[in-house]
């Protein structure tokens, strides 16, 4: 009876301490799969992270390379377009000079060889190799020209888009004082033979100043045009012949002599310069009459 009491006991305890063990190797177990289940949240998470930083430096990749390729397909435009009317002065000019000595002994050759394009002023780039124009840094003028796309900065004044592309140059007659000007002026020159300037102007607003152009050599001055006074909401085409000197400088003046001056804005565009004939003046912009 005892032995049976005994065994009984010794079996109850092991049953009791087997229960006790096996609750704190299922806790470990559980603690041990929690930090396991963590740690790969945590190297998920990581791996998103590194994804995400991929993603976006991808992103920013293809940003970069997409604003490059814009900025890049917009010089080639303004280069074209540059070359187009380059072209189309040369075009012109030889074609003038073949036209009126058709009844000489000067061959369509001849022409060709006398016409040189000695500068072409578009304004589609801020820098332009082939223009010989900029804005004076002698101190002779007070103001600046700007370049300038679309409308100016006051109604009823200055154009509303470039002659031709999309930008052009101008006076901004709100920032300037009575009798105060500014002059575009070229480098200075060395031409064997005579030069024909081509440009287009607009002079359009109620308190519109002088436009002039001035040839300057050796310290001597000479005004070549000048326009005054409110020439209507277009751009119109003017042609000057320039004589060979040496030192030769071409001055665009533009004048405010209004003692209030808003609306007096005034603009240039396509300016060109190259040797020969001038032909006949056009007004691409407006069938009415141009200004003599």
């Amino acid at each position: 009876m005892e032995m049976s009491v005994v065994v009984m006991l010794s079996l109850l305890l092991c049953f009791v301490n087997g229960n006790m063990f096996s609750s704190s190797t299922q806790g470990s177990l559980n603690t041990d799969i929690k930090e396991l289940e963590i740690t790969n949240i945590r190297s998920h998470v990581n791996v998103l992270k590194d994804n995400y930083h991929d993603l976006l430096k991808r992103v920013i990749d293809n940003e970069n390379t997409i604003e490059f390729l814009k900025k890049g397909k917009q010089y080639l435009t303004n280069e074209i377009e540059n070359l187009r009317r380059q072209l189309s002065c040369e075009i012109e000019a030889i074609s003038t000079c073949f036209l009126e000595n058709q009844t000489s002994d000067e061959s369509f050759t001849e022409c060709v060889n006398k016409t040189e394009v000695v500068s072409v002023c578009t304004f589609e780039s801020k820098v332009e190799e082939n223009c010989v124009f900029y804005n004076d840094e002698s101190g002779l003028d007070k103001k600046n020209w700007w370049r300038n796309s679309g409308g100016t900065s006051t109604g009823n004044t200055g154009p509303s888009r470039a002659m031709a592309g999309n930008y052009y140059m101008y006076i901004e007659s709100g920032f300037m004082g009575y009798l105060e000007n500014a002059l575009l002026v070229s480098n200075s020159l060395q031409p064997d033979a005579k030069l024909c300037l081509s440009f287009y102007y607009h002079m359009y607003g109620s308190d519109i100043g002088t436009l002039e152009v001035m040839v300057s050599s050796l310290g001597t001055s000479q005004t070549i045009f000048t326009r005054s006074g409110d020439q209507g909401n277009q751009w119109y085409h003017k042609k000057l012949y320039i004589q060979p000197a040496s030192n030769l400088q071409i001055m665009f003046n533009g004048i405010v002599d209004e003692m209030y001056c808003v609306f007096g804005d005034i603009a240039l565009d396509n300016i060109m310069l190259f040797t020969g004939e001038c032909g006949t003046e056009i007004n691409e912009a407006s069938t009415q009459t141009t200004p003599p």
